[in-house]
């Protein structure tokens, strides 16, 4: 199973992550970062589970195993960043 996880920024320090299956949401994550957000869904037990479609805002980092979440978070919220500089809406 493949999931996607939707983080948002609310205000500066306070980030939103999504769960989603689909349109279905599955549960949020309430973090202080992108890195912290990618760590605790990467470290969520689900049985049957791949990976992550991982996005911030409008861009995607990809599709991540939930190892690599866990190994390194900062480096896939540094991507989403450099991204969504990259592509801003």
């Amino acid at each position: 199973m493949l999931l996607s996880l939707h983080i948002i920024k609310i205000e500066p320090g306070h980030y939103r992550a999504h769960v989603m299956v689909g349109r279905e949401e599955l549960g949020t994550i309430d973090t202080v970062s992108i890195g912290a957000a990618i760590r605790e869904a990467g470290g969520q037990a689900l049985p049957d589970l791949s990976g992550y479609h991982v996005w911030h805002a409008h861009v995607c980092a990809g599709t991540c195993t939930p190892s690599n979440m866990r190994i390194d978070p900062e480096g896939l919220a540094q991507r989403l960043m450099a991204l969504h500089g990259q592509f801003k809406s």
